[in-house]
Order: structure tokens, then sequence, then C-alpha cells
């Protein structure tokens, strides 16, 4: 919504005199009034109309205003003034150039429409693509009041005068804005990289508009959080140094939808602050991660917009149960938008050939991890169950009744299992494990994890095959898109490849859709020992042992012979 110029007072007093004995023009002399773009907004697509309320005449070496025909009933009915008076015009000019204020802007409000109702032909301009500024050119000298037709509201009342023919103004761009970051400690950011249970902290930035010519002013946010942010219900709402009331201020409701939560932050009587105009408004609050939190590069995105009243001489409807919220549309801000990344694991079990692998188990532990999202396959018994129980603890699809079968590897033979993939959340605090078993298709998933450092250890590994000998450590690395609707970039490296630790990349590491994908090799075989380990030592014990019985049998043998 386009304002008046808090120079126009200013202008007008100075403007509005009889004479200022200025030396005489030609009458036929013309002026213009130039309109720039500013903060933002933009000149392009709006038609705007000056229309002369005063008619600008030089007398000797001067000028006075006089109020055009078609005008002077407004002017007497408005300022209650004689048309007979000899001095109307003088009286009426003197009346304009007291005005300030939300008085000037009721004035100009109303002579805009009287020049409409009186059929006052205006000058007009329309903004096309790519430009800057518009000339409204060739005008009479005069006291013209301008508008955008967009807005139906004065965007400026302004004189040409001999000595100031050609006049420019900045189109109104005191329209409400709002700007939405995420807190970092210190620092206020677009987009962050966070855990499932990590809390996320918003930071909502506005300030207090100009309200002048309004009584009554909406001023409503409306917040959007997508399915993986669960919002906390904790709002806080300063304006300048005042620290609002909840329910007595501003009311807050939250609403659950297919898509997301949807949250309508209401500003009560926000006409109030009318006087604090500039003022900061800032709003905080905060959403955990939860555990329909995207995975990947995609990110779980929040929104935010702002609704505002647009036009001061229009009585917007209320809404019936909350007389601080419209119920037609009003002005409306394009949304802010942050974002908060989130990652997985997936380990896939493997043997040297390639062969996907299952029946291991896995633990994490992270600097970074406070809830971990296990996928993992969930077997329960049922009569049309296609899966058997093993004795090693697997599950397999082999009929036990099929002739040639080894019946002795099977717990039973008559119970049958269906098998259901589930995510579990395992809650836990940083440095706390997780652990879960690789499923029939060779993969772990270890989902929700933010940019740290983990560390992986096996278990328990698949049936024939041998347990890693060490656990693995690596960094997940993650770097912020250009813009935040762009793509994330995660990264994947060996913390420690010696320490006691093994390489965990030596197999291969990939990042797909964002998710970090890792095999892990298991080799088959009974370990045999090496030289310079444990079967050495035996094989020196058990040496040890035959050469001192050797030496007794034949001390024995000697003292017999004797």
């Amino acid at each position: 919504m386009h304002k008046l110029k808090k120079t126009f007072a200013l202008l007008l007093a100075l403007a509005l005199v009889l004479s200022l004995g200025i030396t005489a023009y030609a009458a036929e002399q013309k002026g213009s009034i130039t309109i720039k773009e500013a903060g933002g907004v933009s000149v392009e697509g709006k038609t705007f109309q000056a229309y002369k309320v005063l008619d600008l005449n030089m007398v000797g070496n001067g000028y006075v205003y006089t109020v055009p025909a078609e005008l002077k009933s407004f002017y007497a009915g408005y300022f209650e003034l004689s048309e007979a008076l000899g001095n109307f015009d003088y009286q009426v000019t003197q009346e304009i150039a007291a005005l300030s204020g939300d008085d000037l802007f009721a004035f100009a409000s109303a002579v805009l429409s009287a020049a409409k109702d009186a059929g006052i032909s205006p000058a007009s301009v329309t903004g096309e693509e790519g430009n800057t500024s518009v000339i409204l050119s060739d005008l009479p000298l005069g006291y013209y009041v301008v508008e955008d037709t967009a807005e139906t509201t004065p965007v400026s009342a302004l004189v040409l005068t001999s000595t100031n023919p050609n006049v420019e103004v900045n189109i109104k761009a005191e329209l409400p804005v709002v700007d939405k970051k995420i807190i970092e400690d210190e620092d206020r950011v677009e987009t962050n990289n966070a855990a499932v249970g990590d809390v996320v902290y918003y930071e909502v930035t506005s300030q207090v508009p100009d309200m002048t010519g309004y009584t009554k002013y909406f001023f409503v946010l409306k917040d959007t959080m997508s399915l993986g942010l669960t919002f906390n219900q904790d709002v806080a709402i300063t304006i300048g140094n005042q620290t609002l009331t909840a329910g007595t201020d501003f009311t807050v409701t939250a609403e659950e939808t297919a898509s997301g939560t949807e949250i309508e932050i209401v500003f009560k009587n926000f006409i109030s602050y009318k006087d604090q105009k500039g003022a900061a408004i800032t709003v905080t609050y905060s959403a955990t991660i939860n555990e329909n939190a995207v995975i990947g590069v995609e990110g779980n995105p929040n929104y935010v917009k702002l609704q505002y009243s647009n036009n001061p001489n229009k009585a917007f409807i209320c809404d019936e149960e909350n007389p601080d919220k419209p119920a037609e549309p009003v002005g409306e801000t394009p949304n802010a938008e942050v974002r908060t990344y989130v990652t997985g694991l997936k380990l896939i079990k493997v043997d040297p050939e390639g062969k996907r692998l299952t029946g291991a188990e896995f633990t994490i532990t992270g600097n970074k991890l406070n809830k971990v999202l296990v996928r993992k396959d969930v077997y329960t018994q049922d009569e049309n169950g296609t899966y058997w129980h093993l004795l090693d603890g697997t599950y397999t699809t082999q009929d036990p009744l099929t002739d040639g079968v080894d019946q002795s590897k099977y717990e039973s033979t008559t119970v049958k299992y269906a098998k259901e993939s589930v995510t579990e959340v395992k809650e836990t605090q940083e440095n706390v494990e997780a652990t879960a078993v690789v499923g029939d298709d060779g993969v772990l998933r270890f989902d929700g994890l933010s940019a740290g450092d983990y560390e992986i250890t096996e278990l328990r590994s698949p049936a024939g095959y041998n347990l890693l000998e060490k656990p693995f450590k690596i960094t997940i690395g993650w770097t912020a898109p250009e813009k935040v609707s762009n793509p994330c970039t995660w990264t994947v490296s060996d913390t420690e490849a010696k320490d006691g630790f093994s390489s965990s990349l030596e197999s291969g590491a990939q990042i797909i859709d964002g998710c970090i994908q890792i095999q892990v090799e298991n080799k088959s075989g009974t370990q045999l020992p090496e030289t310079g380990g444990m079967g050495t030592t035996l094989f020196y014990i058990v040496g040890g042992l035959l050469m001192t019985t050797a030496i007794v049998l034949l001390i024995t043998k000697k003292k017999l012979a004797m």
C-alpha cells in the first residue's frame, strides 16, 4: 500500500503562498512529474494518474492558486467556507497549508475522489517492463494529487511551479516487509543441517509500517512448516522495547494439514502501534526435526508471509470470530523461506564378490546424534506368511518341507512369518549408541543424521562370515546451497583409518540423493593364526612342553638303567 511522502506537508506549506516575488513566466509553461521506484517496489505494470486540484495563475511578478470551478463546492463543504467569499481561493490555500499527518492524508484522499466525481481528466502513464521510473509530462503548472490506480490511494500530493516545473518523487515504498532466518548461535542463516530430534530456532523480523490515514490495521503472520518439522508452540514477540503478551497482544493458532502445519499469528489492535512507525518487530519460535523429515539434498522448508491492510479508504470486513483478522484479501508479502537439511547412512553388506549378505548387526554413535531413524524388517507369526525362522536367527523363504532341504536348520517347520519393513525412532542423547540389524536385502539404514563424526561397529557378522576386526569412523560434511531453494551438498570421508580403526571406504562410498551409501565387506572362512600372533605363541608353548617332557623321560630312563 502506498502512503503519502513525509515531505508532503512541508512541500505544501512552502508552495501554497500567494506570492513569492517570482519573475513572471509565460502562462503556457509546462512541467513534469517523474515517479521512481524505491525500496524494492517497482513501477513495472503500475498505472499512475495525476489530477490537478488547484490551478496556478500568474499575477504580475508572482502567482496565486485558484480553485477549479468543478471543485468549488467540494472545497466549500470540506473546509466549511462560503463560495461567495471574496478571498475564497486564498482561504482554501490557507486551510490546505495548515494540514498535516492524518488530516493531510484524509484531505488528499477526499480531493482525489472529488476530482474523479467532477470528471476532471487526469494525466496518465503506465510503467513498462524494465522501467525504473515513469514520467507524467506536458503538465500545466498547478497543485496535483497523484495516485497508483491499483492501490486507489494517493501516491503523493505536489506542486509544479514556474521555478520548479519538473518534480521527482519516489514511489511509495513503505510497504510492510517480512524476513525469516534460522538462529545459529550468534548468526542468522537461511539454511542449516540438523539431526532428527534437534530443535531449530527461527527469527521473523518486520517493522511497524506507516499507518497514516488508517483507523484500523490488520497485521497477520502466516507460517507454513513442512511435515518434517514439529511446531513447539513457543512464540515470543517484541515491538521496539516492548514485550508482547500471548493472548492479550497476539494470538497463535496451529492447524495440522496433509502437507504440514499452518501457523497463524494475529496481532491484536495493531493500530495502537501507529506512533511507533519504523519500530522493529521481532518474532521467535522453534520446531523440532521429526521422523517425517526429508532425508537428502532437498531439505525441510519453512515459509512465512505477512498479510496487512493496504487501503485506508476501504473498510475491510473482519473475521466473525477474530476482529483483528481480515475476512477478505488484503495486501500480502512474498514468502520468506528457510530450510533445514538432514541426511542418512546406508550400509550395504557384501561378500568379496559383491553378493548381498544379511544378518549382520551394527551400532552407531556420533557427536551429533539425538534421534536416529532405524529402518528394519520385522517378522511376525502369520499362517499366510512366506518366511521361516532359522536357528541362526535369520529368516528364509525356502520351504522346509521341500525335498532335499535340511530341516535341522529350522526352528520350526510349521510356523510361518510375515515380513514388514518399519521405521523405529531410537531416542538418544549425544554419543549414545543406536543398534540395528541388516535386513534381507543386505541393507541397514540410519536416517536422521546431521553433519558430524560417527563411529560404526559391527556387533554380529552374517552366518559363516568373519566379524569386522575393527570399528570404522566417518566424517559427514555439509555445504549450504547458494540459494535456499537449491539442493545442498553432503560429503563423507574417513575420520581415522588408523589407530585401531579400519578404513570404511575401501569398498567404496557414494552420495546418492544426499544419503551416504557405504559398502561393508565381510570375508568367509575360519580365521587362522598368523606369524607373530597368538598362534605362534601357542606353537612355542606346545613345543616347549614337548621338549620338557622329552627331557624328563630321558632322565628317568637313565636312572632306571643304573
